[in-house]
């Protein structure tokens, strides 16, 4: 009989830890393979008060609560359960309750639960996607960027030459992690993205990937067509 398949993890190490967990608990086999760094910014308070913070990623979900110039008053929305989780393991609630699979559509589910004139921030990482952005200002919403970390990819020296064998199933959370791991290695094995936009880039890069229908663990592991084990 051969080795069962292992679900690789790709992100930052914090953010593989708690999925090592869950995965362990549910029986199936994983390697812990963070392809992320993060850099920690220190951007001053924004002015004025604000009415909403909106999260898309369980990072910015950590960054934004360890902010210093956090608005108090502010209330905060994550676009699914990973980033929920994330926001609640700090002591923070998210007052939103969506669960979608990209920027686009929190911005959607924003807009149809809440009405414009509304200041919004968008904590998050340096670089990033132009939605929920943009979506929102075409909405008539407020919106303030706030740079609280960078992500910059592990270099391809220092990961190891060869950590996969036959039948690992890679999990891919983001396009910095499909970049990663194509400049690190030549193979293109199974893999799952967590959404649309992080699939366009491993099609991109010569993946096949499969595609979560929500942006969380449970809908990869689906996705991949593994089962969890008794």
């Amino acid at each position: 009989m051969g080795a069962a398949r292992r679900v690789v993890l790709t992100r930052e190490a914090q953010g593989n830890a708690p999925w090592l967990a869950r995965l362990a608990a549910s029986g199936l086999p994983a390697l812990d393979l963070p392809l992320l760094r993060y850099e920690p910014l220190e951007p001053p308070a924004p002015t004025g008060s604000w009415d909403w913070a909106l999260l898309t990623s369980p990072q910015a979900a950590r960054a934004y609560a360890a902010w210093p110039g956090r608005p108090s008053g502010a209330r905060v929305g994550t676009l699914g359960d990973g980033t929920r989780a994330a926001l609640e393991a700090t002591g923070l609630r998210d007052e939103l309750g969506c669960n979608v699979l990209d920027g686009a559509a929190l911005a959607q589910a924003f807009t149809a639960s809440v009405t414009a004139p509304c200041r919004v921030l968008l904590p998050g990482a340096a670089a990033r996607l132009s939605e929920p952005g943009r979506s929102l200002r075409a909405a008539g919403f407020e919106v303030l960027e706030v740079a609280l970390y960078r992500t910059w990819q592990v270099p391809p020296a220092e990961l190891p030459a060869a950590p996969l064998r036959e039948g690992d199933v890679v999990f891919f959370c983001s396009p910095t992690a499909v970049r990663a791991f194509a400049a690190a290695w030549q193979e293109r094995p199974a893999c799952v993205a967590i959404g649309a936009t992080t699939a366009a880039v491993a099609r991109e890069a010569g993946f096949a990937p499969e595609v979560a229908e929500t942006p969380d663990l449970e809908a990869m592991i689906r996705a991949a067509g593994l089962d969890p084990q008794p």
